[in-house]
């Protein structure tokens, strides 16, 4: 451990921490531009200016590259610990120095830019800025709305040069398709030469970039942030489970940015999982339907619950990947209870797959089946589908061959499938009910709703417990009350809601054979 003193506070950092990130551990927020915790140290914006001790007194030092260490004379005895001082005169001219170079040349279009709100040229330069312009020379005019890739617009005269994209493309990527071409005040940002940059992770650019240089073509000109609430949730695109924050407004999702998550995703997101959020906004089924028609839940509810008493023993469960646990969880209790088999299945083919973040299996809890020992045999459930009077399908999306005598379906968007059922509940999306999923390291990990489901929409275990009650067995329709008995079932004693750790809970998920797991529901 390294001792450090800074402003007066003396305390002990990691060894290799730089002053940026021991400030911060103390309440000192260090203005920065070109430093990122998930980029190599370029050091090039120098607004991070502090004054350290040193052996002619305290001479001013960038804090990103200023590493702190452990450090002993040569008898082996511990020296002094480091001085850094963050709130001086000098480092207060410094920065203004700073902020001044740096809007030099750039364009005062604040009124119309996208980083509007969530600006670090903004934001630092209410504290240390505030001059007078001094520059009698015209400013240098550089492109502006450029594409520079299919997710992508770059604005040259907005740019700062502190290198945060060219090096997320060079050291996280690898794929090299950003560079700082020209040089003195004619330095900017451009793309390689019959390249664009149509990397998996494009957009990450633009959640790094400080200013309003790399904008995302999607969210361009749609919201301004201060109209945008945020809640901390996670990805459901695919098996990773990333953790994100879900940007929205009167219900509306607008964009998913990444959260940190050291060992998920990092700071990082792809794009194929940043899209994912169009599918809450549109296509919704809203309203219960029988046999296509648009209808209320009592209708629905008790037609579903006469022809689940009137089958007999001729009907089959199906849940989906997409389920949450808890979901999964009640699908298993209810298919107990009406001594019916219960199988975990998909059709969707995989997605693209890289030894970054993107997994091909594109569900977040594939890994619940494992986990409640739901049924995977997909050959089974085919072979028993010719004698099926009832199949009820809840969180998936069944092939046009599946077609069993009658269909009941707890659905999220208007389809095929709901057009094809007797009897059709509207449910939540993961963005609309505080639900658990289990990615496939076996993290568990809880998405937090941004705003309730959409018209008569209810989370899917509400539904199931709705079922349950008419049938006479009684389900929890709560997550808290469904983890008194999910958790010990899993083996789980910390899993307590609505606290759930923000880190997630580590299962172990046993190799098994999908087809070997045991079924349940008596069959």
């Amino acid at each position: 451990m390294a001792l450090v003193t800074i402003d007066g506070q003396t305390f002990e950092v990691p060894d290799g921490e730089n002053v940026i990130q021991a400030a911060s551990r103390i309440g000192i927020q260090i203005p920065h531009y070109c430093y990122h915790p998930g980029l190599p140290i370029d050091g090039n914006c120098r607004m991070c200016l502090v004054e350290v001790q040193g052996p002619r007194g305290f001479a001013p030092q960038i804090a990103c590259n200023t590493i702190l260490r452990t450090t002993r004379d040569q008898a082996g005895s511990e020296l002094p610990a480091a001085v850094v001082k963050t709130d001086t005169p000098l480092v207060r001219e410094m920065r203004q120095s700073v902020m001044e170079f740096l809007l030099l040349n750039h364009p005062i279009d604040c009124p119309i830019c996208d980083q509007a709100g969530e600006c670090g040229l903004q934001d630092y330069y209410m504290t240390y800025g505030k001059y007078d312009r001094r520059s009698i020379f015209p400013k240098i005019e550089k492109q502006k709305a450029l594409p520079i890739g299919p997710s992508v617009i770059l604005d040259q005269e907005r740019c700062i040069l502190c290198s945060r994209c060219v090096r997320f493309t060079t050291h996280v990527t690898k794929t090299d398709e950003l560079a700082i071409a020209g040089r003195g005040d004619r330095s900017r940002i451009e793309i390689f030469p019959q390249e664009e940059l149509g990397n998996d992770y494009s957009v990450n650019v633009v959640d790094l970039c400080p200013v309003g240089a790399l904008t995302s073509r999607d969210f361009r000109f749609k919201k301004r942030v201060w109209f945008l609430a945020s809640t901390p949730s996670i990805c459901t695109g695919c098996a990773r489970g990333c953790n994100i924050f879900i940007d929205h407004s009167e219900n509306m999702i607008y964009r998913y940015r990444p959260r940190y998550h050291p060992e998920v995703n990092q700071w990082w997101l792809c794009d194929r999982g940043r899209m994912t959020y169009r599918r809450n906004n549109a296509g919704r089924l809203v309203t219960p339907r029988l046999a296509g028609q648009i209808t209320t839940w009592t209708s629905a509810l008790e037609t579903m619950v006469t022809a689940l008493k009137t089958t007999g023993k001729k009907l089959a469960l199906l849940v989906g990947p997409d389920a949450s646990l808890e979901t999964q969880f009640l699908a298993r209790e209810l298919a107990i209870a009406l001594a019916a088999p219960l199988w975990g299945l998909s059709w969707q083919p995989p997605g693209k797959e890289d030894d970054f973040l993107m997994r091909a299996d594109q569900f977040p809890n594939r890994q619940g089946w494992e986990l409640l020992r739901i049924d995977t045999d997909e050959s089974a459930f085919r072979a028993a589908l010719p004698e099926l009077e009832l199949l009820v399908a809840i969180g998936l999306e069944l092939p046009p061959e599946v077609a069993p005598k009658q269909l009941l379906v707890l659905a999220t968007h208007d389809d095929e499938m709901v057009a094809r059922s007797a009897v059709a509940l509207p449910v939540a999306m993961p963005a609309e009910q505080l639900a658990t999923y289990c990615q496939f390291q076996g993290r568990i990990q809880q998405a937090k709703p941004a705003f309730p489901p959409p018209g008569a929409a209810r989370p899917t275990y509400e539904v199931l417990a709705l079922l349950g009650q008419a049938l006479g067995h009684p389900l929890p329709d709560t997550p808290e009350i469904i983890w008194q008995l999910l958790g010990p079932a899993l083996g789980l004693t910390e899993a307590a809601f609505p606290e759930f750790p923000p880190a997630g809970i580590m299962v172990k998920l046993a190799q098994t054979n999908p087809a070997s797991r045991k079924k349940v529901g008596g069959v």
